[in-house]
């Protein structure tokens, strides 16, 4: 009797696979997204915190482009995966990061860190849905700005959030 695999038991191990890696794949890669917030939450945090010091030092109360990341007291510098930057349109105070490549290319995320009371006074009401709604209502500082689908794909809400100038 001769040792060995049928065709159909070949077969079937390979549907299998194919069905397993079919599965993983995308929880792959939704896995790597959410690192990539984490990240990204991280670095805007330092950047924030690093900006606000620098703003200290030279005395000024609304940034206005007076500096860039290359003068900042962290090692924080573009990535291939986001760019950063210190001027938010709406929120000058805040900083920014986007998306730099793949699918979600162009994603913004604006942290406002402990410049959200300057922005947004929760004594008085605010929109859902709106950067000081978040905040107000769920001590929100990190936010989500491009379609929909973009912030989906990170598993959090899009909010209008100007744009990050460079």
């Amino acid at each position: 009797m001769k040792k060995g695999f049928t065709l159909v038991e070949v077969l079937v191990a390979v549907l299998i696979v194919t069905v397993l890696i079919t599965m993983a794949v995308p929880m792959y890669e939704r896995t790597v997204e959410k690192s990539r917030v984490a990240e990204v939450s991280i670095l805007l945090k330092k950047l924030s915190e690093s900006k606000l010091r620098t703003m200290d030092n030279k005395d000024i109360i609304t940034y206005n482009g007076q500096f860039g990341l290359s003068q900042l007291d962290s090692d924080i510098k573009s990535s291939k995966d986001f760019t950063y930057s210190l001027s938010p349109t709406l929120y000058p105070n805040a900083v920014c990061a986007v998306r730099a490549r793949g699918d979600r290319k162009g994603t913004m995320f604006l942290y406002l860190g402990e410049t959200a009371p300057d922005y947004c006074d929760c004594s008085t009401s605010h929109a859902a849905g709106t950067v000081c709604g978040g905040y107000c209502s769920e001590h929100r500082l990190l936010f989500c700005g491009g379609t929909e689908a973009q912030c989906d794909s990170y598993s959090m809400t899009s909010y209008p959030t100007g744009q990050c100038t460079l």
